[in-house]
């Protein structure tokens, strides 16, 4: 779920461009609804939504999903190194793409990770 300081960020911008939640959300390219319910954290907020909010407010992608809650558990951060080279010189090639084609990517990926994460969670159990 969305945290509390992605919603008082949004209403600090909101305040400092003069802005409605409304008028930040249409000029956001994101619904009056959509905006609402990710401050008031009725659901888990997609990276699309999040994109579009840090894209429109100038500030980091990573800045917004962090207030979201989205990298708690991650040890993200420019400090991680990618250990594998095959990681490093492939990560290089998709930055240099267009962003659909990152993105598809970068989806793909998730679906990848996500995928596999149980099937590691459950190998690391049964090797406890």
């Amino acid at each position: 779920m969305a945290s509390q300081q992605l919603e008082d960020f949004v209403r600090q911008q909101c305040s400092e461009k003069g802005l409605s939640l409304r008028g930040l959300s249409i000029a956001a390219g994101l619904s009056p609804a959509t905006l609402h319910n990710l401050i008031s954290r009725k659901y888990q907020p997609s990276i699309f939504s999040l994109n579009r909010l840090a894209d429109y407010l100038g500030v980091r992608r990573e800045y917004v999903w962090q207030l979201a809650g989205l990298l708690e558990d991650m040890d993200y951060g420019p400090e991680v190194p990618l250990t594998d080279p095959r990681l490093k010189f492939y990560f290089a090639k998709i930055d240099k793409l267009p962003e659909n084609a990152r993105d598809l990517i970068i989806n793909i990926l998730k679906s990848v990770a996500d995928y596999f994460q149980p099937h590691n969670d459950e190998e690391a159990s049964s090797t406890d």
